[in-house]
């Protein structure tokens, strides 16, 4: 009786010593993905960009100016929160919120003030993959179309990996009330642990007789 006791015992202890080996070697299987993050929004994080104002005649550049962004501190608009981005004079740039890969605000690029909230970066969808807005009880419409995923691209100098493109276009039936029409097409370019990188908005979109373009400048200068 001991011996067969002793046994059981032993059978009970191994069994219990392969649980966590058998736990283990399940989920060691499934690969991690590491966490991308294509609009860091980091308290205090600042990021400075190159503002160029570009000629529609002749494509020389008429102006450039530099602004400075930075995340600081929290705000609450329907219930939801949402980062609050300045600029160098403390003005509100954007308001932005993250939900996994997609990226959610309500002034951020040619929306002004407060709007309804709107998803302007969804890193999960693949190239030539799209989703819109419509807006204005439907006269107008903003259409997100994934050009590039995970490309590389040069910015003033500097090479960035794991970039995603984004053509904008805004559409409207002011003409006739029934069909839309592009008004115009902006590039938004977002790069993995670094933000947004470049943008470019076109005449009139810019609200001068110019095209603009901003760039990320790298962190030295």
């Amino acid at each position: 009786m001991k011996t067969v006791r002793n046994c059981s015992l032993r059978l009970r202890v191994l069994a219990l010593m392969l649980i966590p080996i058998l736990y283990s070697c399940h989920y060691s299987e499934i690969p991690l993905e590491p966490e991308q993050d294509f609009f860091p929004l980091s308290e205090k994080a600042k990021t400075v960009y190159k503002k160029e104002f570009i000629s529609t005649a002749d494509e020389s550049v008429w102006a450039t100016d530099t602004v400075t962004l930075s995340v600081s501190g929290d705000t609450l608009i329907d219930g939801l929160t949402y980062k609050k981005i300045i600029n160098e004079y403390g003005l509100l740039e954007k308001v932005v919120r993250r939900e996994g890969g997609k990226y959610f605000g309500r002034n951020h690029e040619m929306y002004g003030g407060f709007t309804m909230e709107y998803l302007f970066l969804d890193v999960n969808v693949p190239a030539n993959g799209m989703w819109d807005h419509i807006k204005e009880e439907g006269m107008t419409k903003t259409e997100y179309v994934v050009k590039e995923v995970k490309s590389n691209q040069v910015i003033n100098g500097i090479e960035y990996k794991n970039v995603t493109k984004i053509e904008v276009n805004y559409y409207n039936k002011y003409n006739d009330g029934i069909n839309f029409e592009l008004n115009y097409s902006a590039l938004h370019y977002y790069a993995d642990g670094v933000g947004e990188i470049y943008t470019y908005y076109p005449y009139p979109a810019s609200g001068m007789f110019c095209d603009l373009n901003i760039s990320i400048l790298p962190a030295s200068k």
